[in-house]
């Protein structure tokens, strides 16, 4: 088995107009991170690390994705409000079978005890999109560093992959369509809907 690991760290990128203060990936957290995974030689596929062309939108989007493809697993810190670069890894980590730990604890933005949606109280809830993109949601970046070291060592058919996606649409359809008016109203009037949700 190789004891060399590649980590994708996804997160903040500090912008100049924004709060210097927001949770970045220090130092600090990839040093835990590495005493965990010893004796993995862990290497950090960093974003906010580079000296490529920032203006040249198409090849930092490039360089982005690729470096998520070449990760052994994505960590995402979830703590705070993420932009649409976050999500946007997320789902191309799916979509290629890549595990993917968030950082997001209890009481965090993406993490409650309880919340109010369109005015339906929900408790224990997680974001949809962190909960069902995550192969784990830890507490701690020691939590997912551990994490990260017990899924090299375990069966990774548990992934979450892309059939996961269209499970996800597929139990929608089965459990929530049938009450779900809005999306009814809709299929009976668009032709081209009905016809795509009878390929789920």
């Amino acid at each position: 088995m190789s004891l060399e690991i590649a980590i994708y760290l996804a997160g903040k990128i500090q912008k100049a107009h924004e709060n210097p203060n927001e949770c970045y990936w220090t130092e600090e957290y990839q040093d835990i991170i590495r005493k965990t995974l010893q004796p993995h030689t862990v290497f950090f596929l960093n974003p906010a690390i580079r000296s490529d062309d920032l203006s040249d939108q198409k090849s930092v989007f490039g360089r982005d994705m690729t470096q998520v493809f070449s990760a052994n697993v994505v960590f995402v810190d979830a703590r705070e409000r993420r932009g649409l670069g976050v999500g946007a890894e997320m789902m191309w980590a799916k979509m290629n079978g890549i595990p993917l730990v968030s950082l997001a604890p209890v009481g965090s933005h993406y993490h409650k005890d309880k919340t109010s949606l369109l005015g339906v109280e929900v408790t224990s809830w997680i974001h949809p999109f962190v909960e069902n993109l995550s192969d784990a949601i830890v507490e701690s970046v020691a939590d997912g560093a551990k994490w990260i070291g017990e899924m090299m060592h375990s069966d990774l058919s548990t992934i979450k992959g892309p059939e996961w996606i269209q499970e996800t649409m597929q139990y929608y359809m089965e459990t929530q369509f049938p009450c779900d008016n809005p999306m009814q109203a809709l299929q009976k009037a668009s032709v081209t809907l009905k016809s795509q949700l009878e390929m789920i």
